[in-house]
């Protein structure tokens, strides 16, 4: 981890990661060299053995998947690592830092969850970027030595998405190539975790619809990787007795597939692309009056 010397002001990154990493369970970022037992992005992607445990994991949680199963929920799990430890620093506090994989530095664990009786583990990281340098647009932030400044919060969207792409394609050629799942399929993954996890940060702010413009802003770029047709927010609206309103809840429709109704038993998942949009509609309002204890029978 970085060593801060006494009276010395702390470097913004390695500032933002520490207040981060509080609010976030089970997310530790940092900002630090390279140490035994850290393994660099770069590494990980281009290890065939690191690829194929990951993938291994996949099939041990979901018995019966096949290789372009696995690889879907393999982008789907490091997207929601690498999510986690880029979207919070981007959206509270206007950095960007240096996305290069061979700049960021893993270190895989697992963790044991316990649902409807089943005990199971998922695979997780620690994230420490190796680099002191980012770009921000925050005029404090600015000031300090390793800053790259940008002139305005369009041009901090620009860089993150370069650096998205740039992080994420060596994922991709490396699960193509070990698993047959299409490159655009890939792709669709990483932007819906993506954008689900800006959905995550701006409600936690209450910054949503900052965080649905800023998503959409990064995610929508004609000729980005990232970018398809189908991604985009949605809201429910719920009435009570009487059409008395009770709530408006947001949610991210999702521009791919991770393949879990190719499973025994397996079924589209509610916001998946393949999923009729009214459809859609009606099994999430349903679930937010189960989840309210509401009458199904009430007006919705």
């Amino acid at each position: 981890m970085q060593r801060q010397l006494i009276g010395e002001p702390a470097h913004p990154l390695g500032a933002a990661t520490a207040v981060e990493s509080a609010v976030w369970p089970g997310l530790r970022i940092e900002l630090g060299p390279w140490e035994p037992g850290w393994l660099t992005a770069q590494e990980f992607f281009t290890s065939a053995a690191a690829i194929d445990d990951f993938l291994a994991h996949e099939r041990a949680l979901y018995p019966g998947a096949d290789l372009k199963s696995s690889a879907a929920f393999m982008m789907r799990d490091y997207l929601s690592i690498f999510s986690l430890a880029t979207v919070p620093l981007f959206l509270g506090h206007g950095l960007v830092p240096d996305l290069a994989p061979a700049r960021v530095a893993l270190w895989f664990h697992d963790v044991v969850h316990e649902q409807d009786g089943r005990t199971y583990a998922v695979r997780r990281a620690h994230v420490r970027y190796l680099s002191q340098a980012y770009a921000t647009d925050q005029l404090d932030a600015a000031c300090h030595a390793d800053a790259q400044a940008v002139a305005d919060r369009s041009v901090l969207c620009e860089q993150f998405r370069a650096g998205l792409e740039d992080h994420v394609q060596p994922l991709v050629v490396a699960l193509k190539a070990r698993t047959g799942l299409a490159s655009g399929a890939l792709w669709r993954l990483a932007g819906d975790a993506i954008a689900g996890r800006f959905l995550d940060v701006g409600k936690k702010l209450g910054r949503l619809e900052e965080a649905k413009a800023t998503a959409l802003l990064i995610l929508k770029q004609p000729g980005s990787p990232l970018a398809n047709r189908q991604l985009h927010f949605f809201d429910i609206e719920l009435n009570g007795d009487a059409g008395c309103p009770l709530g408006v809840w947001t949610f991210r429709a999702r521009g791919g597939c991770c393949r879990y109704y190719t499973l025994e038993g397996g079924t589209v998942c509610t916001t998946c692309v393949l999923k009729p949009a009214n459809e859609r509609d009606a099994e999430m309002r349903a679930a937010i009056r189960r989840h309210l204890g509401l009458d199904e029978t009430a007006s919705g």
